[in-house]
């Protein structure tokens, strides 16, 4: 009877989300300082304290090597992180959102310039495929950012109480700022709670995306349309995406974003997405991945397999941080098929 107990409580222990990641945790003192002192020197690295009694500020806790075990997603690393091809390999160190080390010492074009890792972009004045121009440089978060209430202008403020009220074990409905996607307000999603450290079909994060109709339908909620809060002709500028001006008909004069592949039924090249002889058909693509309108905490470990589960997005290619490639890239097709990858064989089957 003991051996049964003993057993029924792995299983149901093995059944519990993982949590780890779920909300920070641990003593007060690893992110907060009272007195910003501590045997009479600053705790701070500039000497000043930070807005929260916090030690430092979204690079400072940000910044390190990941291997696996570490809790704190890093998203800026002090010396070259591992990406071999694409980033996914086992040998890799970088996470989803690929890291700002390249755009921070090699060049403008490797990612977004955040404010304390590099300089304003040397050539551009304002986002590609924007309408507007910035009133100062990009930031972590706040209105100056991606992350947090971008109604907030100083960053802590803009991300108020979503790292203790994170909840990765559910869907991510966008309902609050604590309950959006990667803080990301507004915006839906599933996160991975490796941050998909050597993502497989299996383990990634889950996009939510939009079958949309309309060429300038904001697709609210979609990951690309988070994106489009910046980068918008990309995504949903009227006149701008295709030579008929009739979202999914005529000539694309842009890439697609938030459009269902299934849509395209004449042609069979998209149909093949993924497909393998080692690994079947349609599974799930962590190099050259695809959101899904499917709102359940079920990974989607292939596609095609319900509706409006192979839609096409910003990430599909590129990385939101950075990566070693021009325009943060997910694998160097430029240099393809001398050396580099051709990433976007994986959904154009027929131009391999």
């Amino acid at each position: 009877m003991l051996n049964i107990i003993r057993l029924s409580t792995i299983i149901f222990l093995s059944l519990l989300p993982l949590c780890s990641l779920a909300r920070v945790t641990g003593p007060c003192v690893s992110c907060h300082t009272m007195h910003n002192s501590q045997d009479n020197l600053w705790v701070t690295d500039s000497g000043a304290p930070n807005p929260a009694l916090l030690v430092a500020d979204c690079i400072g806790c940000h910044t390190g090597q990941n291997n696996g075990i570490n809790t704190v997603p890093y998203v800026f690393s002090t010396t070259p992180p591992q990406y071999s091809d694409t980033g996914t390999e086992a040998d890799t160190n970088t996470l989803s959102g690929g890291n700002f080390y390249w755009v921070s010492n090699v060049d403008d074009r490797r990612g977004h310039n955040i404010f304390g890792l590099a300089g304003p972009d040397a050539t551009l004045t304002l986002p590609p495929g924007g309408d507007a121009t910035f009133t100062g440089q990009l930031r972590c978060a706040g209105s100056m950012g991606c992350h947090g209430d971008r109604t907030v202008s100083e960053q802590i403020s803009a991300v108020k109480g979503s790292h203790h009220y994170k909840d990765h074990a559910i869907w991510q409905s966008g309902n609050t700022l604590a309950t959006s996607y990667r803080m990301l307000n507004g915006i839906q999603g599933f996160g991975d709670d490796s941050y998909e450290y050597h993502p497989t079909d299996l383990q990634h994060n889950k996009y939510y995306g939009l079958d949309r109709t309309a060429e300038a339908e904001t697709a609210e909620g979609s990951i690309s349309g988070q994106c489009a809060q910046c980068h918008k002709f990309y995504h949903n500028g009227a006149s701008s995406l295709t030579t008929s001006g009739t979202f999914g008909t005529g000539v694309w004069l842009r890439h697609p974003t938030d459009y269902d592949m299934s849509n395209a039924v004449s042609s069979n090249e998209y149909q093949l997405y993924n497909n393998s002889a080692t690994y079947g058909d349609n599974i799930y693509s962590v190099i050259s991945p695809v959101a899904t309108a499917d709102t359940s905490t079920t990974v989607n470990s292939k596609i095609f397999s319900q509706a409006n589960d192979a839609v096409v997005m910003c990430l599909s290619c590129h990385r939101a941080h950075g990566s070693p490639y021009p325009a943060a890239l997910r694998w160097d097709y430029k240099a393809w098929p001398a050396a580099g990858y051709n990433g976007c064989a994986v959904c154009h089957t027929a131009k391999n």
